[in-house]
């Protein structure tokens, strides 16, 4: 049976079952069956049949099963959820054919939270390929709809009391083509201005999450803050601590250019943003970023200092964990609360505990011990480890099957408790075209979905590998991009994937600095 994500149990059994726009839905839920019929409408079967919801209030939240009766399907479910989920492995199972072999299904997932992240910031993609992506998430059973908005480089999303944001915050004047030289200050650009009207009006945003929750995802903002904000400094030099005047960066890194906190207006334009955010995102989660915060400037800024000794603040670290707990409170008036990347634990003694962490990073000082510490005394986390998940580096440097393999065991954890769940993250520096984005985006999407779905007992990487490849004419049917191939190499299945007859296969992943250069020379 070809499900991605493998089901917690599944029986086979003799005969078929028609599921085709001649398929009758009936009993609860009712916009889970207006969806189903919806999209079976033009899939022609042989004979009639029903499939038949039923709530079951002893199932959790996102449980289901699936079971044939006389020709006939029951699906039970506590919740929509539960029921848009069969719904979901229905379609797998059919795959456009009107029908699907009789099979018996119990299933429910392992995490509640099973995220992917967007980066619109550094290179902006349309509604149409956003509506893509969720529908391809919706498919994987993915909940959560994590979207980088704003950075360094760009700024993506409406902000009507601050226009400069979209106005001028949008715009960069060229573009780097790759790291190569980036460390001497010296990487290649191209030239070309970039970002000008690229953005979400609040009203897009809102097509957007209504477009999600249709499909039972909830779509997370993140407005990254105090660091990662030189574009939103650009616009409105007085909230950085030396108040001068610059550019969107265009850059990518980490920049000392950040937030003054210090300065009273920071948070006042900060609570603002928040303001006009959450009542765009109904979701009761805010992702406020807090990722590589370089504090030279708060060291050499009187404001900072003068905030510090006031609060009593023994360490720039500090000051950070009380802006955050100032956002917290604002977000908690709104009936939020706050995600942020696992940096926010840096002086976690002072954090409020309710504070869900991201951890993505090992690298800097301590920040595995902190992670740790932050889950033992009860604090939660979301697990999205670069080593293992990010979507933008090569499958020459990450296979699939190091993906696949990633746990709670791997973040050097002996249990999971205090993980809420895992989140895979593509961020689009080096990604400017559809056509890269969909190679690096969706075959690591389609695993992690196994890996936040499924239970560890139950995966198996040859089984998954078998049904990926299964899978390809299920994905360009359905959603319209080709799954790029493994390709073999002296008799060995190299880890690296590619699409249009090689045109990114490389052996070598050092030798892809060089090719993404030429790419990106023409346009790619």
């Amino acid at each position: 049976m070809n499900v991605i994500p493998r089901p917690l149990k599944l029986e086979e059994s003799t005969g078929k079952i028609n599921f085709s726009s001649s398929t009758e839905m009936t009993g609860e839920f009712d916009s889970v069956r207006a969806f189903a019929v919806n999209m079976l409408c033009d899939v022609k079967g042989e004979g009639r049949n029903t499939v038949c919801f039923k709530k079951d209030d002893a199932f959790e939240e996102e449980e289901y099963s699936i079971e044939k009766r006389s020709g006939d399907v029951i699906v039970k479910a506590k919740t929509e959820k539960g029921a848009f989920y069969a719904v979901m492995t229905m379609k797998q199972l059919s795959s456009g054919r009107g029908y699907f072999e009789n099979v018996k299904i119990h299933d429910k997932p392992k995490y509640a939270y099973r995220g992917f992240m967007l980066d619109s910031a550094r290179h902006f993609w349309s509604v149409d390929k956003i509506k893509q992506m969720i529908d391809v998430m919706a498919n994987l059973k993915m909940n959560v709809f994590h979207w980088h908005l704003t950075d360094d480089q760009g700024w993506r999303i409406e902000i009507k009391k601050y226009p400069l944001l979209t106005e001028k915050g949008s715009i960069r004047k060229d573009t780097p083509l790759s790291l190569y030289n980036y460390w001497n200050n010296k990487e290649e650009h191209d030239g070309k201005e970039y970002g000008r009207g690229l953005f979400y009006t609040q009203d897009e945003a809102r097509e957007i999450v209504a477009y999600a929750k249709e499909r039972q995802i909830d779509v997370m903002p993140e407005i990254d803050m105090p660091g990662h904000m030189v574009a939103a400094i650009s616009c409105y030099p007085h909230l950085s601590c030396k108040a001068e005047e610059t550019q969107v960066s265009n850059r990518w890194g980490v920049m000392d250019n950040i937030l003054c906190c210090g300065n009273d207006e920071v948070y006042e334009f900060a609570k603002d943003i928040i303001d006009e955010i959450v009542d765009i995102f109904p979701y009761k989660y805010f992702h406020i970023g807090g990722d590589e915060v370089p504090k030279k400037r708060w060291k050499e800024c009187p404001k900072c200092q003068a905030k510090m000794k006031e609060l009593g603040l023994k360490s720039e670290n500090a000051l950070q964990s009380h802006f955050n707990n100032v956002m917290l409170k604002h977000l908690n008036s709104k009936g939020k609360s706050m995600i942020g990347w696992n940096e926010i634990l840096d002086a976690q003694e002072i954090l409020e505990p309710e504070v869900i962490a991201q951890w993505w990073t090992n690298y800097h000082p301590g920040a595995a011990e902190k992670a740790k510490r932050w889950m033992k005394s009860g604090g939660k986390t979301i697990l999205s480890l670069v080593n293992y998940v990010y979507m933008d580096h090569a499958f020459a440097i990450r296979p699939l099957s190091k993906t696949y393999g990633y746990s709670y065991r791997t973040m050097g954890l002996e249990n999971d408790d205090n993980v809420a769940g895992m989140e895979i993250p593509q961020w689009t520096e080096y990604i400017r075209d559809e056509e890269k984005f969909d190679m690096n985006t969706y075959p690591r999407l389609i695993t992690f979905a196994e890996v936040c779905w499924s239970d560890d007992s139950n995966k198996s990487y040859e089984d998954f590998e078998r049904r990926f490849e299964n899978m390809r004419g299920y994905f360009k049917k359905s959603y319209g991009f080709e799954l790029p191939h493994q390709k073999v190499y002296r008799g060995k299945t190299t880890p690296w994937y590619s699409i249009n007859k090689n045109k990114y296969w490389v052996k070598d992943p050092y030798f892809e600095v060089k090719l993404n250069r030429e790419l990106m020379k023409n346009g790619k």
